[in-house]
């Protein structure tokens, strides 16, 4: 009996150091990712060292994505099985949710916080948008959104129901979770928003063309609002509002 206890204690132990691990070292990739200093000069020349940057940015932003996954199943104290994906889905996980606002917040969580890491970097004046590694989140905060709600839609390779009665995706969790409706409703809201971003970062750069300046009247941005709000039933309320 008191080996049984002991084994136990121990596996309980093992699980605890675990999740410290995990907590500490994806709360040091947030703070790393967001906490970009800015750079000394504009980064307009492809060089060895611009391009390690821009792709040191998309990883970034990946680890973001995944990390927000991560810690809001700690946060529910979900276990979350990671695994090797596929080209198209290099990093997989399989959580093991106990009620659908849970199962619902995990699989939201890593393109929500892709839109608000944008959103941080287009709303801090010290973050310079013509650094490479700047370039490179956005550019991934930008398509992974776009690509993931037209890979639900249309081509069905990450997101997809699988034989078993499961699902492979966040959207296609998201529909799991809950139904086909928010999930569509959650992909146009990701799509909207990161096109909107695209945008408005796109005008930042020196070689952007004249033909975006159509938020700008007498050399002044018009207002715009972005909105996340949770709901207390488990779901969220995302808008956007553009004052013309």
């Amino acid at each position: 009996m008191k080996i049984l206890y002991a084994i136990k204690v121990v596996k309980v132990l093992h699980k605890m150091l675990k999740r410290i691990k995990l907590i500490i070292g994806l709360t040091g990739l947030f703070i790393i990712s967001l906490g970009i200093s800015p750079a000394f000069a504009f980064e307009n020349d492809i060089t060895l060292k611009s391009t390690a940057k821009f792709f040191g940015g998309v990883l970034a932003a990946h680890c973001i994505h995944e990390g927000a996954h991560a810690l809001i199943a700690e946060a529910y104290d979900t276990d979350l099985d990671w695994e090797v994906g596929t080209y198209n889905q290099p990093i997989g996980f399989t959580e093991h949710a106990d009620s659908d606002s849970k199962g619902l917040a995990i699989n939201s969580a890593g393109l929500i916080a892709q839109v608000l890491g944008s959103e941080t970097i287009l709303q801090v004046d010290s973050i310079d948008k013509n650094d490479a590694f700047v370039r490179g989140m956005m550019a991934w905060n930008i398509i992974n959104p776009i690509l993931y709600a037209a890979d639900y839609w249309f081509i069905r390779k990450t997101n997809q129901k699988t034989n078993n009665g499961g699902y492979q995706g966040d959207i296609q969790g998201i529909e799991y979770y809950s139904n086909e409706s928010k999930a569509n409703t959650f992909a146009i809201c990701m799509v909207a928003a990161a096109t909107f971003q695209g945008y408005r970062f796109i005008k930042t750069q020196p070689w952007a063309p004249d033909w975006l300046s159509a938020l700008y009247a007498n050399g002044e941005q018009k207002s715009y609002r972005i909105n996340f709000n949770l709901r207390p039933d488990g779901g969220f309320l995302f808008t956007l509002n553009v004052k013309f």
